[in-house]
């Protein structure tokens, strides 16, 4: 006997060991490619890879044999010979075909949802919060209560396929490391599109090599546009708060300190030390009902004599576009050297095309070494007229003139979501 015909032996003959092991060696694997070409990790962080290693070993390698081999096989004698059968003699097996059915019935919509999910989330939260893993909070909260639905989304579109494919016409034997390949697969996919991104994923939102809401949104190229809550939110009232000092510890902590205790709602926000100074402009909501406006204002002041502090009142804007929907959402994310003119290019490409600036972010940033510009543009065109192929050329000649090295555009519109790089 060759030695290549003894090798192709082994997963007919230990199915659960060679399960075991192909599945520990994927998710380790695959974990490695996401930390480096997702995450951008300098460093691999190897206890969290061991810990999904141990995952795929004992869950992905171990429970899912029992469920998919032992309880499958048991519960659905025939699967086992219907998978051996060919095209024409499946389509005559109606028997056959039903069990599958079931098999793909339960996998996905009970045991995925049920105890796949509710084990990678804890595998998760012990991995991110190592110190002190919260297991409610990250089943019960995260996933059940926030999570559920796009995780299931994604899992489906991926899953139910392969779940086909698998249950239709893999052998027993082969069950599990079709699982692990699927897997293996769509962690490469996502792998090579972020590949020449420079853009930095956090590991709390986007970790381990799995199918979720947040990996299909990667994959998707989908983005949820900011909301302006002075807009969405017309029954509170809202004010902005600028401040500025010499830096201090605790300095923010009073700031977010003394609105809350005003019964005041900060939300969108923006903090920077810049040299010795220390710059806050922040929105802030609350009830007039609950909160007196002084009292509010005495709040932010008192706690922060140090501060030199302005605060002014928002109202929805009176624009044409106050009570209109925007048609299109756009957001740029922009990467290069740093030189004069950058954001006067970009902002002028917007203003040619109608496209109104919602909010833009710039900062300095060392990436890989080098000393970049980064930008960050949320915009919306709120007459339906901007053509995208357009403004995407026009883009890609202040790229190319700038020399900037990522110049990504994502769009949606009346739901259909696209990105160009």
């Amino acid at each position: 006997m060759s030695t290549w015909t003894a090798f192709k032996r082994i997963p007919k003959t230990y199915p659960l060991a060679f399960g075991v092991v192909f599945s520990t060696f994927k998710t380790s694997f695959s974990d490695l490619l996401v930390q480096k070409t997702i995450e951008k990790r300098e460093r691999i962080d190897w206890r969290r890879n061991a810990a999904f290693a141990t995952f795929g070993c004992f869950y992905l390698g171990g429970v899912q044999y029992g469920i998919y081999v032992k309880a499958f096989g048991r519960l659905f004698p025939t699967s086992r010979t219907f998978t051996s059968k060919s095209v024409a003699e499946k389509l005559k097996d109606k028997v056959g075909m039903k069990e599958t059915g079931y098999q793909v019935f339960l996998d996905q919509f009970v045991h995925h949802p049920l105890l796949y999910f509710p084990v990678f989330y804890a595998t998760k939260e012990i991995v991110v919060n190592k110190d002190k893993p919260d297991l409610y909070r990250a089943i019960v909260t995260d996933y059940f209560g926030t999570n559920l639905k796009d995780d299931l989304s994604a899992l489906w579109k991926v899953w139910v396929p392969s779940t086909i494919i698998n249950f239709s016409f893999m052998p027993m034997w082969g069950r599990i490391p079709w699982v692990a390949s699927t897997s293996l697969i769509w962690t490469c996919i996502l792998s090579m599109m972020r590949g020449g991104s420079d853009d930095v994923v956090a590991d709390d939102e986007v970790i381990g090599p799995h199918v979720s809401g947040k990996t299909m949104k990667i994959y998707s190229g989908a983005y949820e546009p900011r909301l302006c809550p002075v807009d969405v939110d017309p029954n509170l009232s809202h004010i902005v708060v600028s401040a500025s000092g010499t830096d201090k510890k605790g300095l923010v902590h009073r700031m977010s300190q003394s609105v809350a205790d005003a019964g005041g709602n900060i939300t969108t926000s923006k903090m920077h030390r810049l040299g010795d100074q220390f710059v806050i402009v922040m929105h802030v909501s609350y009830d007039n009902e609950k909160v007196r406006h002084l009292d509010l204002l005495e709040s932010i002041r008192d706690v922060n004599e140090e501060l030199i502090v302005k605060v002014k009142t928002l109202r929805p804007r009176l624009t044409k576009h106050r009570t209109k929907a925007a048609h299109s959402h756009f957001s740029l994310h922009s990467l290069g050297p740093d030189r004069p003119g950058v954001i006067g290019s970009y902002t002028k490409a917007f203003l040619d095309h109608s496209v109104n600036i919602e909010s833009l972010s710039s900062e300095i940033r060392m990436v890989n070494g080098e000393r970049c510009f980064v930008v960050d543009i949320e915009a919306s065109d709120y007459d339906g007229r901007t053509d995208v192929e357009e403004f995407n050329r026009d883009l890609a000649e202040v790229k190319e003139r700038l020399g900037v090295k990522t110049a990504k555009l994502q769009h949606s519109s009346l739901g259909r979501v696209g990105g160009t790089t």
